[in-house]
């Protein structure tokens, strides 16, 4: 019995109009959902790729990727980076930022084509139900979202499944050119490892790939000499280059898993164990997060192996199988103790494989899977359940309720959010009714199926776009230090490591822009110019330096030091005074406010809250205006107070924050609580109030005292 139905004529190879202009629209799907992004999310990973881009594209200069104070960032592998090193000549890391999204984009579009072809050729679906499969998987949220992140993903997915394809083309061609194909096929499984360390086993599984077709007569013997020489070849460029990148950019610092660890894990009891456990909840991710599709996927390509109607059909079932087997069991053998639930259940690592699994699983509808439904629908039921049981009962209390990366877990990322974590319970259930839904569309019409998994797939991934974008433009607005060197249209700006933040170091080295950012240890020599980043303490040892800006939120402040920008800075009055507490100068109290969008109400129901934005400018002059928790100090901050009063008695003044320090000349927008809730607490009585909103430095004085003005709306409370 076949896998799939094969009666429709054999399709030819390459693609048509119709599928070029897919992959297209999917090229600009992922454009358009990586163009709100302003920087890197993931940093640490996304600065690593795109700073080794920069090494071997020959831009100086380098951003420090390890040092004593940050040896936790691991080193990456240069496949990914390569294909971004000629987007690098194009501008600063910012733009090669951008590019990278751009480079992802066109990767993940041509997923689109591969998974056509590989449906139609290996699994034997006729064109349009090929494409329509192809379409459904390439919605899948891990494989619509990994163009958002600069990161290996992106490319990984598409290359194995490339690999698969390149191996069906190996296996079904005569044995006239094979020798270059096998080195073509090696040379591919080899970049794969280039990409990412997780890629290793792909090497010698090519290679035995290769020796198997000359065992059956399928290549020349010569073949497999070359495809060893090309892969040993690889291999030892591969280690060369990355030993170059390590010493330059990691120098001190050391992988966190080598392939050494990997195997030493085996020979280990408890550290097989946990493995066990990684791989019971990696298989429980990839069967809830594929609406069960996986595991159907894993069936049908088992019945092509045995059952093919050609060699290279089920030689490429078999290799595909094996492909995943030895990813899956690498990737499970990279986690040791759990310490959060992202990790339990990890599927970043193998969402590389699953695309062909995906079209596989929905493929199965066409025959097999149709044909014995019963069993079809309790596989993924019955695997789910299992593997979540064994995940609950062996994983340490509490480890489900921490994700620390949600990237990690993209296709269940919607559910996560929703839930406010990993409840396993209920996301087997969500996920055992998602793949009932999509067994019964298929029963009925096969087609369905493939449609019915791509809505699912896309309100998934739409739903993790919703946090993603916000996000990532909270995390820009947070370090608000890159907006002060632009301001000042600063040539460069030095980093201090004694003063090291991680998150922030590696954020200002692509939100400066093309500002270039010089790292440094003031410890061992002065600055090689006027401005510094380093701690907020770094005046303190050093009394000729003044404060040009600090962070709100984290410990890191620009510093300029003594010269002519300092000079002219402190006559402009952007300075920040030694005694942050001290009171502000009456010309510093010089402010406007305007409502950025709707006015405030003038009525509202008593407890009711609305939110407003309020533009804030500084028109004063001779000082900044300090955010609360800037400096960590008691008092001098300013805030925004909304003044309630009623027959001359104050019933609310609550205070709302500056994003951000304020320099002369500077404005900001903020989004200002309006709500007629007493100082307690408690609704506001109802009956007319006047509302005035305006500036207070804290401890000190109103602005209004100093000839200020504010803003004043009546508003009746009912």
């Amino acid at each position: 019995m076949r896998a799939v139905a094969a009666t429709a004529p054999r399709s030819t190879a390459g693609p048509r109009l119709g599928e070029i202009l897919v992959s297209l629209a999917l090229a600009v799907l992922h454009l358009a959902l990586s163009a709100p992004l302003r920087s890197p999310m993931i940093f640490g990973d996304e600065a690593a790729h795109l700073g080794i881009a920069r090494f071997l594209a020959g831009r100086p200069p380098y951003p420090l990727l390890a040092s004593p104070a940050m040896g936790w960032t691991p080193y990456y592998h240069f496949g990914y980076p390569l294909l971004l090193a000629p987007l690098a000549r194009l501008g600063g890391p910012l733009t090669l930022y951008h590019g990278a999204l751009a480079m992802n984009a066109v990767a993940l579009a041509a997923l689109y084509l591969i998974l056509s072809f590989f449906a139609r050729q290996v699994l034997g679906l006729p064109r349009f139900d090929a494409g329509l499969a192809a379409l459904a998987a390439s919605f899948y949220p891990a494989f619509l979202l990994q163009g958002n992140i600069a990161w290996s993903e992106s490319v990984l997915i598409a290359v194995v499944a490339l690999l698969v394809v390149c191996f069906y083309g190996l296996a079904g061609k005569a044995r006239t050119g094979g020798t270059l194909r096998a080195c073509l096929f090696c040379a591919l499984a080899a970049f794969a490892y280039a990409v990412h360390l997780r890629a290793l086993a792909l090497v010698p599984l090519a290679l035995l790939a290769v020796v198997i077709l000359w065992r059956i007569g399928r290549l020349p013997g010569k073949a497999v000499l070359a495809a060893a020489a090309t892969t040993g070849a690889a291999l030892l460029a591969i280690r060369a280059v990355d030993a170059v990148i390590v010493a330059r950019l990691w120098a001190g610092s050391r992988q966190r898993v080598t392939a050494l660890d990997l195997v030493a894990r085996l020979a280990d009891p408890v550290g097989l164990g946990h493995s066990l456990l990684a791989l019971a909840g990696q298989l429980w991710y990839l069967t809830v997060a594929s609406a069960g599709l996986f595991p159907l996927g894993v069936w049908v390509l088992v019945r092509i192996a045995r059952q093919g109607d050609t060699p290279e059909k089920r030689l490429t079932a078999g290799f595909t199988l094996a492909a995943a087997a030895v990813m899956l069991a690498t990737s499970a053998l990279f986690f040791g103790e759990f310490t959060r639930g992202d990790a339990a259940i990890y599927g970043r690592y193998n969402e590389a494989f699953l695309a062909p699994f995906l079209v596989s699983g929905l493929a199965g509808f066409s025959g097999l899977v149709r044909q014995r439904r019963l069993a079809a629908a309790a596989l993924p039921v019955v695997l789910t359940a299992v593997l979540a049981a064994v995940v609950l009962v062996f994983q340490p209390k509490g480890v489900l309720a921490l994700v620390y990366n949600l990237m990690n877990v993209l296709g269940i990322g919607a559910l996560t959010l929703a839930m406010g974590g990993i409840h396993l319970l209920r996301l087997s259930a969500i996920g055992i009714a998602a793949a009932l839904a999509v067994c019964g569309a298929g029963f009925l019409r096969p087609r369905a199926a493939s449609v019915l998994a791509a809505l699912l797939f896309l309100a998934g991934g739409l739903g993790v776009q919703r946090w993603m974008v916000p996000t990532n433009h909270e995390g820009d607005a947070a370090r608000s230090i890159p907006r002060a060197v632009r301001g000042l249209g600063a040539k460069e700006v030095a980093y201090d490591l004694s003063g090291f933040a991680a998150d922030e170091y590696f954020a200002y080295q692509f939100r400066l822009g093309d500002v270039p950012m010089t790292v440094i240890d003031i410890r061992r020599g002065p600055p090689p110019g006027d401005l510094v980043i380093s701690a907020k303490s770094f005046g303190r040892n050093r009394p000729g330096a003044r404060l040009a800006f600090p962070e709100r939120y984290v410990d890191q402040a620009l510093w300029v030091m003594p010269g002519a920008l300092q000079d002219r800075l402190a006559q402009e009055g952007r300075l920040f005074p030694t005694d942050p507490a001290a009171p502000l100068p009456d010309a510093a109290c010089r402010s406007h406010l305007a409502w950025a969008g709707t006015a405030p109400p003038s009525v509202l129901n008593a407890g009711e809250s609305r939110t407003l934005r309020l533009r804030v400018a500084h028109r004063g002059a001779g000082a900044p205006w300090l955010p609360a928790g800037a400096l960590k100090t008691g008092g001098g901050a300013v805030r925004i107070a909304t003044v309630w009063t009623r027959a001359g008695v104050r019933a609310a003044e609550p205070r709302t924050e500056l994003s951000w320090a304020v320099v002369p000349g500077d404005e900001i927008v903020v989004d200002l609580p309006f709500a007629a809730v007493a100082s307690d607490g408690k609704p506001l009585p109802p009956g007319r109030y006047e509302v005035r909103i305006g500036l207070v430095q804290e401890l000190v004085r109103w602005f209004a005292d100093a000839g200020d003005g504010t803003l004043v709306q009546e508003v009746e409370v009912r």
